[in-house]
């Protein structure tokens, strides 16, 4: 009986392994651009001067959406995207804007934000533009505009992971991550090598 046991916590040891080597390789392929580069800018733009943590314990027990998720543990985006806003003049936490995608219908089931949901939630005033694939142009023209670009890298094991960029020194783009609790904004390369999307949270037209 042991034995057959053992055969059947080894068989799921070896199926999590592949799964985490799948999503790990997925990630590696999936198109990306460097975490470096565009034209050579000096922007710093308004900053909070703190960092909105998904694992903050005002919030990381709510959950995400309708999702099965926690904003502690896949809150990122939400938590990015609220330092975006309060930093465009809109003040809201994790806490506060989970709770208005939700009555806004602004999740869909898995816990991904419904981008055109945002103007509804911000009383018209700020809205977010979503770009196909990742580029150096989108995220400089953005910053040169005054908008918050919103980026997603990968972290180990192929879990999907987002930051708010904040400014740029050369070619350097400057970051809050929401799983870092960093007194200044860090270069976005410290955290990846690559992005893989990038979102732009601005101010409505």
């Amino acid at each position: 009986m042991r034995r057959y046991a053992f055969i059947g916590l080894l068989g799921l040891v070896i199926v999590a392994s592949s799964c985490v080597m799948l999503r790990t390789c997925w990630a590696r392929l999936s198109p990306a651009i460097a975490s470096t580069g565009g034209r050579d800018l000096h922007i710093r733009l308004r900053d909070a001067g703190k960092t909105h943590l998904q694992k903050d314990k005002r919030w990381a027990e709510d959950q995400l959406g309708t999702s099965t998720g926690t904003l502690g543990s896949h809150g990122c985006l939400v938590s990015s995207v609220a330092m975006a806003c309060s930093d465009l003049g809109v003040q809201l936490t994790p806490k506060e804007l989970n709770a208005r995608l939700k009555k806004a219908d602004g999740f869909l089931p898995q816990g991904w934000v419904v981008w055109n949901a945002l103007p509804r939630v911000t009383d018209k005033k700020l809205a977010a533009d979503y770009h196909p694939a990742a580029s150096h142009a989108v995220m400089d023209a953005a910053l040169e505009a005054g908008a918050y670009p919103v980026v997603k890298y990968f972290l180990l094991g192929g879990i999907q992971h987002w930051c708010v960029i904040v400014g740029k020194e050369g070619l350097e783009y400057l970051a809050r991550d929401p799983l870092r609790d960093d007194e200044k904004p860090v270069k976005l390369s410290e955290l990846t090598a690559k992005v893989y999307a990038v979102r732009v949270i601005r101010r409505a037209e």
